[in-house]
């Protein structure tokens, strides 16, 4: 009767339909391969920020290009010169204000900012409680910041005091470096 029982063996695991997850749609990545190679190999994202963001050129060329569109702003950070020079040349590019060019760039550099700087997730207590929130209000001023807050939940308020003079550090440092 041995004979006639087959052998266990575990079959492998149940093939999903469809691509795995994560995976890119067809259709979409050769949609993506065909506008870099029709629009000379930039995407619209390096498209955007070509169009947006200031290149170390721009700020080597923003002096001379801010004296020939007139602005004469001695104090003014290079940065914000050059995107201002950067506006202006697209002001003159489409016809429009220089301000309306101003805000149509920041607008696309608001687009790129998110795959640049991605939002983290609220930070939480490994333990699932949420991280107390401090405020820190200036000797003196703590009756007045309490009437103008609001605060929901008045119960878990503590007034803790005055901080000592000496204190160095509240809290914990903004990197994962202690040094």
């Amino acid at each position: 009767m041995s004979q006639h029982l087959l052998p266990l063996v575990e079959s492998p695991p149940g093939r999903r339909r469809g691509r795995p997850p994560g995976a890119r749609n067809k259709r979409s990545s050769d949609l993506a391969r065909y506008v870099e190679a029709t629009f000379g190999g930039m995407t619209p994202g390096q498209q955007a920020a070509e169009l947006a963001l200031v290149r170390p050129a721009d700020l080597k060329k923003a002096k001379a290009l801010a004296v020939h569109f007139g602005i004469l702003e001695p104090e003014i950070p290079l940065l914000m010169l050059a995107m201002a020079v950067k506006a202006r040349q697209l002001a003159r590019a489409i016809g429009c204000d220089p301000k309306e060019a101003w805000l149509l760039l920041q607008k696309e550099r608001a687009e790129l900012l998110g795959y640049v700087h991605q939002k983290l997730p609220a930070a939480s207590d490994p333990k699932g409680k949420a991280l107390a929130t401090v405020f820190l209000v200036p000797e003196g001023e703590a009756a007045e910041a309490s009437q103008l807050a609001d605060f929901s939940d008045e119960a878990e308020l503590e007034f803790v005091g005055d901080l000592p003079a000496d204190v160095e550090q509240v809290g914990r440092p903004k990197s994962d470096e202690t040094a």
